[in-house]
């Protein structure tokens, strides 16, 4: 196994055991025995749990977006009609992006106070999704013609806020369908941001 491959199947272990059980509950012998490798090759990857917590988190994010836009269609839309297509593909999807729950989010309540670095990292996160999202809504936000119309930064953290709290409340009542309704609660807000809506 290359060192490439022993790293991925570290990651991958790490997601799933963190994400399921926390950041505290999970030890590095518990990693390397769901990867199958040994307790060296674990720390010839990473330096600390931290700093593999770190990594998992960042290769998470870099596929997230694609997992999210993965088949959306928005040819022949206004851009102002795109965004609105965009939140319904996201909400179309909901169910199986965030069945398992949200690393980010988890990590964000479990140890902001503990694990200073993580908790930049989680933030940095955030604000790199609310950019991305922000670019999604400004052209709904220019069209709009209602007065107190939020702005595109407000709505890209508010579209980040909708999914954490659906992704809570759908772990709290054992219900993944708090997630897409959440989304399509937010989807029909949008749509009243429309002109001529």
């Amino acid at each position: 196994m290359t060192d490439s491959e022993t790293k991925t199947r570290l990651i991958d272990a790490a997601y799933g055991l963190m994400l399921s059980n926390g950041y505290a509950a999970t030890g590095v012998a518990e990693i390397c025995e769901k990867a199958g490798v040994s307790k060296g090759s674990f720390y010839h990857c990473f330096d600390s749990k931290e700093q593999c917590a770190l990594e998992t988190l960042r290769d998470h994010m870099s596929g997230a977006i694609e997992d999210i836009e993965a088949g959306v269609d928005l040819t022949g839309l206004s851009p102002a009609e795109a965004a609105v297509k965009y939140i319904q593909h996201v909400e179309e999807g909901s169910e199986e992006i965030w069945r398992d729950g949200c690393l980010i989010g988890a990590f964000a309540l479990e140890i902001s106070e503990t694990q200073p670095a993580i908790r930049e990292e989680v933030s940095q996160v955030f604000r790199d999704l609310a950019d991305h999202m922000e670019r999604i809504f400004t052209p709904l936000c220019k069209a709009a013609t209602q007065p107190g119309a939020p702005s595109a930064r407000e709505l890209a953290e508010q579209f980040i806020a909708v999914i954490e709290g659906g992704v809570v409340l759908s772990r709290a009542h054992n219900d993944i369908r708090f997630i897409p309704q959440a989304l399509r609660t937010f989807r029909r807000y949008l749509t009243l941001l429309l002109p001529n809506s």
